[in-house]
Parts: structure tokens; C-alpha cells; sequence
């Protein structure tokens, strides 16, 4: 059956595939890399040269060098770099509200976050925005305090592990791990909170950004590739999961596939989505421009086929 599955994912892949130039794409080694894990598992087959990379300074280098042709990073980052004249454009978001609350004892809701000392990261990020905006929707009568001495999901996520009746945030795929490292833990999906304050179905994370020396036409098709991978993997997480360990992804096959559903992947062309994005752009503006190089993102970042 898994012979099967791939065989017509090349065959979907391939068969749309008209280009005979190596292309050259840089994805964060995580979330988004799973998104595009079927590209990267067939890319000698497709042309495309794909390095996964590890922290931030890697992206930074790649939107400023101009080197590759495709970068999938968090849309902030694109932004900032961008008023920095970085020659990519913003094509389409992937991932969507990868943040969840965990707890030793249930949560249901905000209420229960009530006097609560809160483990975090990413004091000064956007996770600090939708934190606050998060838990400042509810009047508490003795407010929760959020403890950003995390520096990363993972110790955000050994913090927790360390004492009991702790609440801590944490992001897929540490959440699946953390399940399976404790006997009761619970958790609270935070884009769903964020929907009901903000009215949006989720905030956007990692964005896929464009060279803009490229054709339309190679933009689309390597959009099309994603979308395909991006289905893929939400239709076979078991299978995800094995071609991701094949190629040493740094979490195993079960949690890769015990994640995927969390995630919250969504292919999503600019186009389709330029409202929440450029509202969401201007609450980051609001809480720190900084992140988005001082000055909210004009048309011109935002990549169209037109």
C-alpha cells in the first residue's frame, strides 16, 4: 500500500513538472518541513535542492543573499527582512496557530488559567502578542503570570516535565512528545481561543516566499508541488512519518504522524487570505514594529500571479 501511495504521489508530482533547472529551497527543520516532506522525499526526481536548517540565523542569510529560489519561514521574518530590500515576496501561508496551553490537571478554558504561573517562550516574538492578546481577553480576578525563562518549545516543555501542576505553552510536533513522557496531561488548543477573541480562524506562521526573479510559471508550479505535499500528508500521516525518519528528521515516525492533525496545515494562496494577513501585520506593528523591520509590509511584498 505504501509503494502504491507514493507511486501516484510522483505520478501527481511529475506529472505537472516542466522544468529541467534545479531549484534551490530552504525550510526551517520542524513543522514546515514536514509540510513539504513529500517534495523534499522525491526532490532528485523534481529538480529541487532542498536544505532544512535549524535556528534563525540560516533564513536570515538566505533572504539577504538571495541565493535560493524558495523560502518557507515565518512570515515576520520575511516581513522584516523585506524593508531590508530582500528580494522575496510573500506567495502563500502553510501553517496556521501551532500553540497550545498544557497542563498536569484539565483546562477547558481561559477560566481555568486563573492565578496560574504559566511556562513560555519567546519573550518579545509574536508568541508574546498572541499569548497577551489570548489571556488579556478574560478579566481575571488574580490574572495568570507568564514566565518566559523558556528559550524554546523543548525547554518550555522540560520545565514542565520537572514539577507537578505546572501549565506551560508549548507547539507541535514537543506537545505529541510531551504526551508521551507523561501519564495525565491536558491540553488547550490556543487558535482556537484566538478565533473566538480575534474572529479569524487562526494566525498565520510559517509563509512560503518567493525569489522575484523568477517566472510566474515557476512559481506555480512549485506552489502546486506543495499544496500536493501539503494534502498528502494530512491524508497519509503514517506514511509521512516513516519518509521523514528515512530522511532523519529529528522526531520519530509516531510523532510525526500523531502531530500532523495539530498542526493545523493549510495550504493558502496570498490571495486568498491578504485581509488576515495584513490585519495580523498590523497588530504585529502595534505590539512591536521592529519585527517587521519597522514599517508595515506594502502591495508590492505580497506576490501575485496577475
Amino acid at each position: 500500500m505504501k509503494k502504491i501511495l507514493i507511486i501516484i504521489f510522483i505520478g501527481l508530482l511529475v506529472g505537472c513538472q516542466t522544468h529541467e533547472k534545479e531549484y534551490k529551497v530552504i525550510v526551517p527543520n520542524g513543522t514546515p518541513s514536514i509540510a513539504q516532506s513529500h517534495i523534499e522525499y522525491n526532490q532528485n526526481e523534481l529538480n529541487y535542492s532542498i536544505d532544512r536548517v535549524s535556528g534563525p540565523q540560516s533564513l536570515v542569510a538566505a533572504f539577504t543573499s538571495g541565493n535560493y529560489d524558495f523560502i518557507i519561514a515565518p512570515i515576520n521574518l520575511g516581513a522584516n527582512l523585506y524593508q531590508k530590500q530582500s528580494p522575496y515576496q510573500l506567495a502563500a501561508i502553510i501553517t496556521w496557530g501551532n500553540l497550545q496551553f498544557i497542563s498536569n490537571t484539565q483546562i477547558d478554558d481561559l477560566s481555568d488559567l486563573e492565578g496560574e504561573t504559566i511556562i513560555a517562550f519567546g519573550e518579545g516574538t509574536i508568541n508574546q502578542m498572541i499569548l497577551e492578546t489570548v489571556i488579556n481577553s478574560y478579566d481575571y480576578i488574580d490574572p495568570p503570570i507568564i514566565d518566559y525563562s523558556a528559550s524554546s518549545t523543548q525547554e518550555s516543555m522540560m520545565m514542565f516535565l520537572q514539577e507537578e501542576n505546572q501549565i506551560a505553552v508549548l507547539a507541535e510536533p514537543t506537545t505529541s512528545i510531551a504526551k508521551t513522557m507523561t501519564e495525565s496531561i491536558y491540553s488547550l488548543d490556543i487558535s482556537t481561543l484566538w478565533k473566538g477573541i480575534v474572529g479569524q480562524s487562526s494566525f498565520p506562521q510559517a509563509g512560503v516566499f518567493v525569489n522575484n526573479n523568477l517566472t510566474t510559471q515557476e512559481i506555480t508550479t512549485y506552489l502546486e508541488y506543495l499544496e500536493i505535499s501539503i494534502n498528502f500528508a494530512l491524508e497519509n500521516p503514517e506514511i509521512t512519518g516513516i519518509n521523514c525518519q528515512e530522511m532523519n528528521y529529528p522526531f520519530s515516525d509516531d510523532i510525526i504522524t500523531n502531530s500532523i492533525h495539530q498542526i493545523h496545515y493549510e495550504y493558502k494562496l496570498i490571495s486568498e487570505v491578504k485581509p488576515t494577513i495584513t490585519t495580523f501585520m498590523e497588530m504585529i506593528y502595534n505590539f512591536n514594529p521592529e519585527l517587521i523591520g519597522d514599517f508595515l509590509p506594502n502591495d508590492e511584498f505580497y506576490w501575485s500571479a496577475q
